[in-house]
């Protein structure tokens, strides 16, 4: 989306194409995800879900304006079968959410200190 200026030139204000993780609460944030709170996605291919050292994520969904519905993300697991996404304890995990319009996550702790915090990042590449 541009957005004009008083000199004439045009500010592009969505992310685009992104190279570099980017946070759900703005691109120069570093803000932690607060639970079942949905969160624009800018239509980027992946999402990365951090999660501090005693920070459980339990269940990711995404929202596609075309289907007017949330759903929760599932993904392959051994053999083909699918099971629910999640991550826990101070790991990171990248999904693909293939341009969902929207993501919310739940997830457990009180976000009192940044081991209980989970962080969401989106990225095309």
């Amino acid at each position: 989306m541009a957005v004009s200026t008083s000199s004439g030139f045009h500010r592009y204000s969505s992310w685009g194409r992104t190279r570099r993780p980017k946070n759900v609460n703005g691109a120069e944030s570093t803000a932690h995800a607060v639970s079942t709170t949905e969160y624009f996605t800018e239509n980027q291919r992946f999402l990365h879900v951090v999660c501090g050292s005693a920070a459980k994520v339990t269940k990711i969904e995404l929202y596609y304006h075309g289907a007017g519905a949330w759903s929760t993300l599932f993904v392959p697991h051994n053999g083909g079968s699918l099971v629910q996404a999640a991550t826990t304890d101070g790991n990171t995990v990248v999904f693909e959410i293939a341009g969902a319009d929207k993501v919310r996550v739940t997830h457990d702790g009180s976000n009192a200190d940044d081991t209980e915090k989970v962080w969401l990042l989106l990225s095309t590449f």
